[in-house]
């Protein structure tokens, strides 16, 4: 299937940062785009010359309405620190100027994974940038799911598998699966979704692509972990209530390290909304592959962040 990619004028707060930067070298890939860099008055950040850059007070109405008059689509990709103070006023510009699409920092889990939502604090504050765009009216929202990045997950050995000190705990009783991605497939997957024709991207106002790269479950991810790093593993077997209460205790004492472990334990528990493989549209995933998304593989992945 082939798709005449549509060029868009992008701007982009955020576009030096971990997905900023293949999602750059992805759109450079397409013809057509006209891409916008919107970064703070003291960053120090260097783009192609192809990137326009505009500098300000990312606080400031007057300054983003400036930086996203024309634009077709926005897309807000800042610091986890900064998900809602930064990601407020850039949307309230973005209306303000009649901007048609907003992509919020939406690139990980299902945003309509309720019981997900609802055990993590940091997706709920994702929430509330998607119920501000809906509630001014004027831009819609455009969520791209990959699930979490693997990188992070496994390079950190949060999903409670280290390739790294080839260590596992495999958390009995948090037997589902759960989708993911490599950063580099997500600055494709984003990219292309980016370069929709217009018929394709309307029909997602409001709405999440699904385009995630990998799918496993615990012991999946154990065994590929394996096979990659070889060597002697030390592995331990945990009842993942015990662990669950664990984390919940810490969270009571303030310990926020203890979110993260609880948001790869929920990815894991059955029926949470982590596993979203059902609700790849496979024509969609067609198109998108025509204009730029790659394939990867868990083993592959894996290799990549031993490397």
């Amino acid at each position: 299937m082939s798709v005449t990619p549509q060029g868009r004028k992008i701007a982009i707060v955020g576009a030096s940062g971990t997905l900023g930067k293949p999602l750059l070298a992805s759109l450079a890939k397409v013809p057509g785009h006209t891409v916008t860099a919107v970064q703070r008055a003291d960053a120090t950040s260097t783009f192609p010359p192809s990137v326009r850059v505009v500098a300000g007070d990312l606080a400031s109405p007057a300054f983003l309405e400036s930086a996203f008059k024309d634009q077709d689509v926005v897309v807000l990709m800042p610091p986890l620190s900064h998900l809602v103070s930064l990601q407020d006023p850039a949307v309230r510009a973005a209306a303000k100027v009649g901007v048609p699409y907003v992509f919020p920092s939406e690139f990980g889990p299902d945003p309509f994974a309720t019981e997900l939502i609802e055990a993590n604090g940091l997706l709920q504050a994702k929430k509330q940038v998607r119920d501000l765009i809906e509630e001014l009216g004027v831009s819609s929202w455009v969520s791209v799911a990959f699930g979490p990045w693997i990188e992070y997950g496994v390079g950190a050995g949060l999903w409670g598998v280290d390739p790294k000190k080839r260590t596992a705990t495999i958390w009995k009783g948090a037997d589902g699966k759960a989708n993911s991605s490599t950063v580099k497939f997500s600055g494709e997957a984003l990219a292309a979704v980016l370069s929709l024709p217009e018929a394709d991207l309307a029909k997602l106002r409001n709405k999440a692509v699904y385009a995630p790269a990998l799918r496993f479950s615990q012991r999946e991810l154990l065994e590929a972990a394996k096979k990659v790093a070889g060597g002697d593993w030390t592995v331990e077997e945990r009842d993942v209530k015990d662990v669950q209460r664990e984390y919940e205790a810490a969270l009571a004492k303030g310990d926020e390290a203890a979110a993260f472990t609880k948001f790869f334990v929920t990815h894991l528990m059955e029926g949470m909304g982590a596993d979203f493989e059902h609700k790849v549209d496979r024509e969609l995933e067609r198109k998108l592959k025509s204009l730029g998304l790659g394939e990867e593989s868990l083993e592959d992945a894996i290799r990549s962040i031993l490397a």
